[in-house]
């Protein structure tokens, strides 16, 4: 008699935790300030509005609901903190959860896109466009 493989129960993510793991796979197993994630974060929010994290104004908008999704993510063994904090990168685990969702879905797809962008800024030049085209945020 075969024995059922035990299968990985893989927990239910919402739109923020994903966008999140997109953001980390577009680094390419860089390390990134989670500042950083919370400024693209900012910036697909404002032209999406689909992840519904709610900011509050600040050189970088701030956000408890990204704070949570970085904290659960973590502690789901989808990504890694650095030991001192403030920084995250994708595990494997991550990527494996990652890849089951397709980037055929415009919720996802067109974010991605912006997302590989922004990442190649540095996070001065995320905030001087957020004080640019977003100022009441900034």
């Amino acid at each position: 008699m075969k024995w059922p493989r035990e299968r990985k129960r893989v927990a239910s993510l919402n739109l923020l935790e994903i966008w999140i793991l997109l953001i980390l796979k577009a680094t390419a197993g860089r390390w990134v300030r989670a500042d950083k994630i919370m400024a693209i974060v900012f910036l697909l929010e404002r032209k999406y509005g689909l992840s519904k994290a709610r900011f509050v104004p600040g050189v970088i908008p701030w956000s408890g609901d990204v704070v949570v999704a970085l904290r659960r993510l973590a502690s789901l063994g989808l990504a890694e903190e650095l030991p001192q904090g403030g920084a995250y990168r994708l595990t494997e685990e991550g990527r494996m959860t990652i890849e089951r969702y397709s980037l055929g879905d415009p919720k996802l797809r067109y974010p991605f896109i912006d997302m590989k962008s922004f990442i190649e800024w540095d996070v001065n030049a995320l905030a001087k466009h957020i004080r640019v085209n977003y100022p009441e945020w900034a």
